[in-house]
């Protein structure tokens, strides 16, 4: 079989790893939807939200490093399946059980797909600058945010069943996704022997920058998390508006703002971009606050777009210096270690929301997150001036945590 040349690889992969993050990401604009007519609380559909990335989290510990043995086309052909099987659970869920069915699947579907995508991305990588795989990772994240929120936004409000009919057009783009996924080139350093569990693998000397690494991806995931699992309540409940349309809108917005954050990232230094990423985020909270206590949704609006900056360049020069620092045959592992941290940051982040928000009010809730994302961007920040990391290839293997 004719496979495709590595530009067009590369970017192959790069739509596959757009439409695993919208795939995650098409249950949040439905979330309110579920709330009102299933009567779910916040509690509940955090929760729901929050199960994908603790799932993720645990497929990227045993199963990170796995497409080092069965290679990266295969992997990501598991991933889409995954999120081809959990597609069509949310398409035809009767009760909120399936929802978390279908969030468990989103976990390890996105699981596989996000590590393996990230070192198949620098593999296929057609130009010589280092930064630009990182770059692209951030943009394609930030573009399944935006195609599930303004496309579901969309066939919420003017096609037939609200709840399920945006998952069939997402299972018809996941099948096509998985024809053009076959036309990948297998990379050539597959081991053929030797799979164990991964753990948390980081190579020795390198601790300073995973940490600096960690945190500000972490910090962007948790950022965005506070918009992805309760931006379209806050838009209801706090603000006052309820077209479906015009919140998808608004918080569509900030990710493609993510995009084109992350796009001028990749002409910037990874600490510079991490620095310009913390300031962003650290601003955000504070809007999104004040947003809430006048009840603002002009605020609100340039909250999210903040929002969107700060997610993208924190994330981009966070992957950035991986990418830059990690060898060839450990990439995959250090990248997943990374992403590790910024999923556990990112469901945290949600559920906590959500678990405050049902004890405390959700005004309660919003102050809280704020001022524990503020306090995440000042301690990146400190770091990324503070601690002069060399910015050097690791040569060594990495040590396994424990």
């Amino acid at each position: 079989m004719k496979t495709l040349s590595t530009k067009a690889a590369f970017w192959a992969v790069a739509w596959i790893l757009t439409v695993s993050l919208w795939a995650s990401t098409a249950p949040s604009i439905v979330f309110p939807i579920y709330a009102s007519e299933w009567h779910l609380s916040k509690a509940v559909t955090t929760g729901i939200f929050a199960t994908y990335p603790i799932v993720l989290i645990l497929v990227l510990i045993l199963l990170g490093n796995i497409s080092d043995y069965i290679g990266r086309r295969n992997t990501l052909l598991i991933g889409l399946s995954f999120l081809l099987i959990s597609a069509l659970a949310f398409a035809t869920a009767p009760n909120v059980f399936w929802l978390f069915g279908g969030r468990i699947l989103q976990g390890i579907g996105v699981g596989l797909t996000a590590g393996s995508g990230a070192a198949a991305l620098v593999e296929f990588n057609p130009k010589s600058n280092q930064k630009f795989p990182g770059s692209i990772n951030t943009i394609t994240q930030a573009g399944g945010l935006f195609f599930a929120t303004i496309i579901g936004a969309v066939l919420i409000k003017y096609a037939p069943s609200p709840l399920h009919f945006s998952y069939w057009v997402l299972t018809a783009i996941v099948v096509i996704s998985m024809i053009l996924c076959f036309f990948i080139p297998q990379n050539n350093s597959v081991r053929k022997t030797g799979w164990k569990p991964q753990g948390i693998q980081i190579p020795p000397g390198q601790w300073g920058l995973y940490a600096l690494a960690a945190l500000a991806v972490g910090t962007g995931f948790a950022n965005g998390a506070v918009f992805l699992s309760l931006g379209a309540q806050i838009a209801r409940d706090v603000i006052g508006t309820n077209d479906i349309l015009i919140i998808g809108a608004v918080l569509s917005i900030s990710y493609l703002l993510g995009a084109v954050s992350a796009t001028i990232a990749g002409r910037m230094s990874p600490r510079t971009s991490i620095r310009v990423g913390m300031v962003s985020a650290f601003l955000t909270v504070i809007m999104l606050v004040t947003a809430s206590e006048l009840h603002s949704f002009a605020l609100f609006f340039v909250s999210s777009i903040l929002g969107g900056l700060g997610y993208g360049f924190s994330a981009a020069g966070g992957i950035g210096i991986v990418v830059i620092n990690a060898s060839a045959q450990y990439r995959v592992q250090f990248i997943s270690a990374v992403l590790v941290i910024a999923y556990l940051f990112q469901g945290l982040s949600a559920y906590g929301g959500g678990v405050i928000s049902t004890a405390y009010g959700f005004s309660n809730a919003i102050w809280i997150l704020a001022i524990v994302v503020a306090f995440l961007a000042l301690v990146t920040l400190y770091l990324s001036v503070k601690n002069r990391i060399a910015m050097v290839p690791a040569s060594r293997s990495p040590k396994p945590i424990g």
